[in-house]
């Protein structure tokens, strides 16, 4: 999942949402927070169905 972050957060710097510095750290931040076994994240998925 680590790498899933960092391709959000290298497309929020693409998209100007966040400077580099920004960019760099969070995925940096939660690197450390995997290695320490404090890492979670979640990722919702959303479904329609409907009949005509």
């Amino acid at each position: 999942m680590l790498s899933l972050l960092v391709r959000i957060a290298e497309s929020a710097c693409a998209g100007g949402a966040v400077d580099r510095d920004r960019a760099d750290e969070w995925p940096a931040e939660q690197r450390r927070r995997a290695e320490a076994g404090r890492f979670l994240v979640a990722v919702p998925f959303f479904v329609a169905s409907a009949t005509a």
